[in-house]
């Protein structure tokens, strides 16, 4: 079973026999702009995303091994609307779920990875959307008190971070590809939508850098983090 928050703040149960992609020996879901998954070890589902400047919080019980991921767009917005395209919203949407199962704060562990300046325009610029939300990230572990064991930040490349059992996480970094341009293209939007409105367009990546090859193709990158 997968439990899934959409960007509407609707949150549901699917089976995970619909994921039907396999990656290192699991299924694979593909969590998109504005979501977030959780899912049991016993469940043999990974979770993957793509993201440019967004932000992805994963956290994972020690005890219970149960892992989590979302993928937000920006930090915080004055909407009082429940939208799970900004971070606090998710975030904390994730992590009730995580503890009705029986989760618990104190074996909760965190990774982040995100957060690039990919259209390098404001790289170098505490504004930049890429900055914010990795901040918003590390701030919010901290303060409520949840161990971040690894990031992988910033920098100026979209990447593919894959999640699988006992928190073992995998990530691709682009190289100024087709997979790059494509993010670039909704990072625009992103960039032309926070100067007008706090509600913000949703990016819905889903390249698959991945695929079923269990051989990284050569441009790309792949490490543990």
């Amino acid at each position: 079973m997968i439990i899934l928050g959409h960007k509407d703040g609707s949150i549901e149960k699917i089976s995970n026999n619909l994921s039907t992609q396999v990656i290192k020996g699991y299924r694979a879901h593909t969590v998109i702009g504005g979501e977030f998954a959780v899912s049991s070890d016993d469940d043999n589902v990974a979770f993957k995303t793509l993201l440019g400047s967004c932000v992805a919080i994963m956290f994972y019980d020690t005890a219970k091994k149960i892992k989590a991921m979302n993928h937000f767009l920006l930090p915080t917005t004055s909407n009082s609307n429940e939208d799970m395209k900004y971070g606090l919203y998710s975030v904390e949407a994730m992590l009730n779920e995580m503890y009705k199962l029986g989760c618990q704060k104190k074996d909760l562990r965190a990774k982040i990875s995100g957060g690039a300046d990919i259209m390098q325009l404001m790289a170098s610029s505490i504004n930049s959307i890429g900055h914010r939300n990795v901040e918003f990230a590390k701030d919010f572990c901290k303060s409520e008190g949840f161990k971040i064991l690894s990031e992988h930040t910033r920098g100026d490349h979209a990447r593919l971070i894959l999640m699988t059992n006992d928190f073992e996480t995998f990530i691709k970094v682009t190289n100024k590809n087709e997979t790059d341009s494509k993010v670039i293209q909704e990072e625009k939007s992103l960039q032309v939508e926070i100067t007008k409105a706090p509600v913000l367009k949703e990016y819905v990546g889903g390249v698959d850098l991945f695929g079923n090859d269990p051989e990284p193709a050569p441009e790309m990158d792949i490490e543990l983090f």
